[in-house]
């Protein structure tokens, strides 16, 4: 199993065990996010479940898949619109990747292993490398 895959795999179960214990974590994602930056709070204020549902989702599959990162991809059409047409900052991206795995390591507590915490950082970096050089 490549490394890319593997890292995959552990974010996969580190996902699974937080819905058998937990269920949906947008919601507790979106808290967190809002937490640590206030202006992604501010631009998103009116937006409703179903929108950041959509949101959740899509952000998933950044986690779960390398096919939305290659150039002209969905990340790139997620940057262009929302950076854009939304102003969204690259800062807003990095505040949500991280809430998602702040919660996830909460929530999960004594449960959280090393190697899921080493997955998600590396694929953070990994997509926060493509955020950070979006023209």
């Amino acid at each position: 199993m490549t490394d890319t895959a593997n890292e995959i795999a552990l974010i996969s179960d580190s996902l699974e065990l937080y819905a058998e214990r937990h269920g949906d974590m947008a919601p507790r994602v979106y808290e967190r996010f809002f937490e640590l930056n206030l202006e992604a709070a501010a631009l998103m204020e009116y937006s409703d479940e179903y929108m950041r549902g959509r949101m959740f989702a899509s952000m998933l599959e950044l986690f779960l898949s390398d096919e939305h990162l290659d150039p002209g991809g969905y990340l790139d059409w997620e940057l262009e619109n929302h950076i854009k047409a939304y102003s969204a900052t690259t800062a807003m991206y990095e505040s949500l990747f991280q809430s998602m795995r702040d919660v996830l390591g909460n929530d999960l507590g004594a449960d959280w292993r090393p190697e899921w915490q080493e997955a998600w950082a590396n694929r953070i970096d990994l997509i926060m490398v493509q955020v950070n050089t979006f023209k």
